[in-house]
Formats: C-alpha cells, sequence, structure tokens
C-alpha cells in the first residue's frame, strides 16, 4: 500500500513570515495536505514533514516531533553545512532555492514515501564531506573546559544548564561559546554540534 494514502501533515519552520505563508499557500493548492505555520501557531500535532530553514532550532524541532521527516530550505547554506545536517541530523531533503514548483511539490512527496531528496548540486556536496572540515578551525586545539561545553551544547543542553554544570555564570558561558563560534569559524549552535560530531573522539576522552 502507498504511503502516499491520506492527509501530508506538513509544519512549516520557515523564520522569513512572507516566505512561511507564501510556502503554506502553494503547499495548500495540492490536495490531501494540511499545513501548519510554525511562527503563527506554534503547534502541529504529529507532523509527517517539517520544512524548515537554517535559522531554527533544528534539535528541538526533531526531539519534539520525532517521527517528522525533515527537509531543508536551501536559503544560501554553505555546501559543507548543508552536507552536515545531512549527515548527523539525519535530514530526508533539501530544496534548492531555484526548484520548480513541480520539483517541489514532488520533493515533499518523495520524502513522505519515505525516500530521500537530494539534487545532483548537494548530492555533490555530500560526496565531497570529507574534506569540508579543513574550512573550519580545528577542535583539538580547544582548551578541555571549551571542548566541555561544545559537549554540553551537542547534549541540547541551553546555555543556562551548561552555566550550573561548569559553575559559571550564563553570561560567562554565553561569552565562551561566542569565541568558540569565531575560532571555529562557525555562526550557529547546529553547525557546531555537525563539526563536533567529525571529532568524535576528542569527546570520549571528556568521558
Amino acid at each position: 500500500m502507498s504511503t502516499d494514502q491520506g492527509p501530508i501533515k506538513i509544519l512549516l519552520a520557515i523564520s522569513n513570515n512572507i516566505l512561511c505563508e507564501g510556502l503554506r499557500k502553494i503547499l495548500a493548492e495540492e490536495p490531501q495536505r494540511e499545513v501548519v505555520c510554525f511562527n503563527h501557531s506554534g503547534h502541529c500535532s504529529s507532523p509527517d514533514i517539517i520544512l524548515f530553514d537554517a535559522n531554527q532550532d533544528l534539535q528541538t524541532l526533531q526531539e519534539t516531533h520525532p517521527e517528522a521527516k525533515g527537509i531543508l530550505l536551501d536559503t544560501g547554506l554553505k555546501d559543507h553545512e548543508m552536507s552536515c545536517l545531512l549527515v548527523c541530523h539525519k535530514i530526508r531533503g533539501i530544496i534548492s532555492p531555484d526548484a520548480t514548483l513541480g520539483m517541489f511539490h514532488k520533493a515533499v512527496s518523495v520524502v513522505k514515501r519515505g525516500d530521500i531528496w537530494i539534487d545532483q548540486k548537494h548530492l555533490k556536496a555530500l560526496l565531497h564531506r570529507n574534506g569540508s572540515i579543513t574550512e573550519n578551525g580545528d577542535i583539538k586545539s580547544l582548551s578541555t573546559q571549551d571542548k566541555k561545553i561544545v559537549q554540553l551544547i551537542a547534549q541540547g543542553h541551553k546555555n543556562r544548564d551548561i552555566g550550573e554544570k561548569l559553575c559559571l555564570s550564563e553570561h560567562t558561558i554565553k561569552a565562551h561559546i561566542s569565541r568558540i563560534f569565531r575560532r571555529l569559524d562557525v555562526s550557529n549552535r547546529t553547525q557546531l554540534v555537525c563539526l563536533a560530531m567529525e571529532y568524535d573522539a576528542e569527546f570520549h576522552q571528556l568521558q
């Protein structure tokens, strides 16, 4: 039996409200699709698919909706950042900004069916993933305390929790994280976690 039968419940987690509303209308044109904008309602009961952009807290979305399949709307991420999302966070698809409406609808259906949607551009980035680490700083050069902070971030802890565990103020933790971002040439927690997973052995030593 095809898994396409029945409505496809889609949660839109897009930071740009205008883009989010436009996508909602485009998706609603197709029959058997229920679409909710995360920015508007903040809630969607058991979505099949989460369509998100890079500004979202993907880890929280995945923890809230563990059965949902994630599709990234590419808004200009670097190749190594997208390949990290594919490998580290196990998202099921990437939609390019130049995709046609037909390809956009097809991507949603393919991912709902249980397959992975990656176009040639992003597939190439994934295949060349092993060379991406050289574009970032080296986690091995971080202090033990910085590595511990990265480890706690990777485990999903917020700044306040990290401060309590390390007996430091939340403000101090925020300053440490900003410095770590600059040191490793990353701009958000998702990129940091992806990079940390490349150096998994470094964090086993902290146990």
